[in-house]
């Protein structure tokens, strides 16, 4: 069963019993140019560009000669790493963050990010491997196998950081309430995971959907723990639907960089 750290973070249980049902989710993505990697990101909703360089600014670029003209926000490269970092679960980017400048409220990342962009600047000397999984392959065998949780994630509101016990400056104090499997205006599918989660404030069946929000979470350990992995190398650029697939990676020894570029598209909310 899944546990919650101090800091307010849900952590899921591997089961044994849930590993036929997220097997073969788990996606290894294509290697191609940058000339050919627009199309095998429509195909397949993520793409490997091996060689883009050392400097971060690539991504921008990348970003760009993907998306054209249905690129509409950036929000700015972050730099990402450490050095002998515990595993990091399945997760999909995007942060409520906010600031003022000049009065105005300006949004400084967007929970919508809808596409994903990671350079890797330094691989880790010993693990730090990644792992994908495909959250629509998931989400549709858990509408065979498990109905009941399929109704609650697609159905249900949940208060999508309401779990943390600290949150950062700039994030709003308002609860975000998302759905964890959601549709945009022009029927894009979104598949989210929230380390966070927590039922809506006054839920009347707050015990209930608590008890999903562990069980997906659960669901979730056990698909990292059975994901193929792949390696990152130095210069290597990962692209990804990120409404589409679930990332983490593995426990690493020693430094490892990445940059990352989270975009919106004219496709996202």
């Amino acid at each position: 069963m899944a546990v919650t750290d101090t800091d307010g973070r849900r952590r899921g249980e591997v089961r044994p019993e849930l590993k036929g049902l997220v097997d073969e989710t788990g996606t290894v993505p294509r290697t191609a140019p940058v000339e050919d990697a627009r199309r095998v990101l429509a195909e397949d909703g993520v793409v490997r560009i091996p060689g883009a360089g050392d400097d971060p600014e690539v991504l921008v670029e990348t970003a760009a000669r993907l998306l054209g003209r249905r690129l509409r926000e950036l929000f700015g490269i972050r730099p990402q790493g450490g050095t002998d970092s515990p595993v990091l679960g399945l997760h999909n980017d995007g942060a409520f963050l906010e600031g003022d400048v000049h009065g105005r409220t300006v949004r400084l990342r967007d929970p919508d990010e809808d596409y994903l962009l990671m350079h890797c600047s330094a691989p880790a000397p010993s693990g730090g491997d990644s792992v994908l999984v495909d959250g629509y392959r998931l989400i549709d065998r858990v509408a065979v196998e498990d109905p009941g949780l399929h109704a609650f994630l697609t159905g249900a509101d949940t208060d999508f950081f309401g779990s943390r016990t600290d949150p950062p400056r700039g994030v709003p104090s308002t609860p975000l309430l998302r759905r964890m499997v959601e549709h945009t205006r022009g029927g894009r599918r979104a598949v989210r995971a929230s380390d966070y989660a927590l039922p809506v404030p006054r839920e009347p069946e707050w015990d209930e959907h608590l008890a999903r929000i562990e069980e997906y979470a659960d669901l979730l350990a056990t698909a990292f723990e059975v994901a193929p992995r792949f390696r990152l190398e130095r210069g290597d650029l990962l692209v990804l639907d990120n409404y589409r697939f679930l990332h983490g990676r593995d426990a690493f020894s020693g430094s490892r960089v990445l940059h990352v570029l989270s975009v919106r598209s004219t496709d996202a909310f």
